[in-house]
């Protein structure tokens, strides 16, 4: 490989990444205590809602990465199940919450305190579940990490996001989803960890990344309210 020359735009953005990262681990290390219940909060319960219906797709003997695996509650769920589950985050304190949920549930589970695009898993999984991970990254990045997702997985394994998405619906409907959004990501753009509003195109990301889309399911706050968040299911050909 060539060195790269200091001062060179591939520095830059590698240093600039690195910054970014370190940014993101130290707001996730903070927030790792409360993460869960205030997603719970101003999700309206979409949030658990989604997690839990991802374990339809999670069968016993299932090899079960979480990328981005935050508190591990929904990791813990599909180790119950029978999964053979393995995590990895940025965050060491949310390592250590999970890693506290495993033992206090007596299930054994493969943590990792790392970033997920070097990490290198002894052999294929056969679902990888990523929920609100690709809004940490700028259209640039996604579908690197989405490619990354993709990696991991054996032919046929199934790929589990749960992310923003996109507006969808009527004026009203993807006016309330900008400004909803809008509100919910200003405080983490502003610590440097998310874009202002990411707007996310699972289903282009995933096909660019050749896993088939075979499920959307759209979370509304209330019956017949707005969309809010999107998750799929892909399939890797």
């Amino acid at each position: 490989m060539t060195p790269l020359i200091e001062g060179s735009n591939e520095v830059l953005r590698v240093t600039s990444t690195a910054r970014r990262c370190g940014i993101a681990r130290k707001t996730y290390d903070r927030m790792a205590p409360i993460y869960e219940g205030l997603t719970n909060v101003y999700s309206l319960g979409c949030v658990p809602r989604a997690k839990r219906s991802q374990l339809a797709h999670i069968r016993p003997g299932n090899r079960v990465l979480y990328a981005g695996l935050g508190p591990g509650r929904a990791a813990v769920n599909a180790a119950e199940r029978g999964a053979e589950v393995t995590g990895i985050d940025l965050s060491l304190r949310m390592i250590e919450i999970s890693r506290g949920r495993f033992e206090a549930a007596g299930i054994q589970a493969d943590l990792h305190h790392g970033d997920l695009m070097t990490y290198e898993p002894i052999e294929a999984f056969d679902i990888v579940v990523a929920n609100f991970l690709l809004d940490c990254f700028d259209d640039e990045k996604r579908p690197r990490v989405v490619e990354q997702l993709s990696t991991m997985l054996v032919s046929g394994g199934r790929l589990l996001v749960t992310d923003t998405g996109r507006p969808r619906g009527s004026l009203p409907a993807r006016a309330f989803w900008y400004a909803y959004q809008g509100i919910a990501y200003s405080t983490t753009w502003m610590q440097g960890v998310t874009p202002f509003l990411p707007v996310v195109d699972l289903s282009a990301l995933l096909g660019e990344a050749g896993v088939e889309v075979q499920e959307t399911i759209l979370h509304r706050p209330w019956r017949r309210g707005p969309a809010v968040f999107e998750s799929v299911v892909g399939m890797k050909s």
